[in-house]
């Protein structure tokens, strides 16, 4: 009987995963803070821009990490929160202006930058339907794997008698009707 020493047992890193979404969070709110103020007040709207671009980004990073995590339940949500902030961010920005800056768009380019964003925001969404499939469909197989993995395994002597050319194909009787009573000789 071999027993793992304790030392060598793998420990759940549930808390160093959170501690570490935490300070990437943090990170992410002052480099966003630093942005904003970094720029004078007629720039607000490109860093506005900045900010909800580079949102996209951080969740894009967040999405590719949970591929390095053993539990990717922080990555995934950070990349929710990084996705949905950066799309209303970016939509606020650019729909709104032109009616908190005059000047500062032209209407067709206030709509052109509206269908731009519709439009990636499509593009996500569907990546987005089309991996949660994938997830789905590889959750479908593991379940139909785990089955499979319970059942007992066939014994070779089982499996080859009833395969073999050799065992004669029995149909079932015919069944035999009440209403006719079987003859005898």
């Amino acid at each position: 009987m071999t027993t793992t020493p304790s030392a060598i047992q793998p420990v759940r890193g549930t808390t160093s995963g959170m501690l570490l979404t935490a300070l990437f969070l943090v990170v992410a709110i002052l480099l966003f803070i630093a942005i904003y103020f970094a720029l004078p007040d007629n720039q607000h709207y490109g860093a506005l821009l900045l900010i909800g671009v580079l949102s996209l980004v951080f969740a894009l990073a967040c999405y590719f990490a949970e591929a390095l995590s053993r539990e990717p339940t922080s990555q995934r949500s950070l990349a929710w929160g990084f996705f949905g902030m950066g799309f209303t961010v970016l939509f606020l920005t650019v729909g709104l202006g032109p009616f908190y800056i005059n000047g500062i768009l032209a209407p067709i380019e206030w709509l052109t930058g509206l269908i731009v964003l519709t439009v990636v925001l499509a593009i996500a969404v569907a990546f987005i339907v089309w991996r949660t499939r994938a997830v789905r469909a590889t959750e479908n197989q593991m379940v139909s794997r785990a089955a499979w993995r319970n059942e007992p395994a066939p014994s070779a002597f089982t499996y080859g008698t009833a395969n073999s050319p050799s065992v004669p194909k029995v149909s079932p009787a015919a069944p035999s009707s009440p209403e006719t009573p079987p003859r005898s000789p």
